[in-house]
């Protein structure tokens, strides 16, 4: 059974991610530029509208319970309902998915569509932006394994699956 009427997401719906009290967050709720939210109960509503020019994509919670949200469009990585940049990279080109480490680390990849390549970022919790990897495939979806050794990065166009081994700096 459908848990939404259809239409309540834009079919631009991504970064499907849970708070600690169960509530559900997706991108593009009504429109692009949004986050939704629904509650254990079905309940939903608008979230909290993005900076103009920005597009959400992936979500993630931290341990302190803070959302972060990757901006595809304005390539900022944003935190907390009132909207502040976690880190910013110019070189980006579509900062689309994200994976936290449990240390803190948070990995963002980066494809580049037309293109079908891609790059692999890393972010300390301090905000430094590290490239780790360019000239990938089409970098889409990324996690890292519950004890943080390794990260898992897919290649959408090129239907590959790569995993790295994390160091103890957050490099690979």
């Amino acid at each position: 059974a459908d848990l939404l009427p259809e239409g309540t997401f834009t079919n631009g719906i991504e970064g499907p991610a849970t708070d600690k009290a169960g509530n559900l967050y997706a991108v593009n709720y009504g429109k692009e530029g949004t986050i939704g939210i629904v509650r254990p109960d079905g309940s939903h509503e608008c979230f909290v509208t993005l900076p103009e020019g920005s597009t959400g994509n992936g979500i993630r919670f931290n341990k302190a319970g803070d959302m972060l949200v990757a901006d595809y469009t304005g390539h900022n990585d944003m935190q907390t309902k009132a909207i502040s940049t976690y880190a910013h990279e110019s070189r980006m080109n579509q900062p689309n998915d994200i994976a936290l480490a449990p240390g803190g680390n948070l990995y963002a990849s980066d494809p580049d569509w037309p293109n079908q390549k891609g790059q692999l970022w890393l972010i300390t919790p301090d905000g430094k932006v590290t490239l780790l990897e360019s000239d990938m495939g089409t970098t889409n979806g990324i996690d890292v394994s519950p004890d943080g050794k390794k990260l898992y990065v897919n290649e959408s166009a090129q239907l590959k699956v790569w995993v790295y081994d994390i160091k103890p700096d957050g490099t690979l």
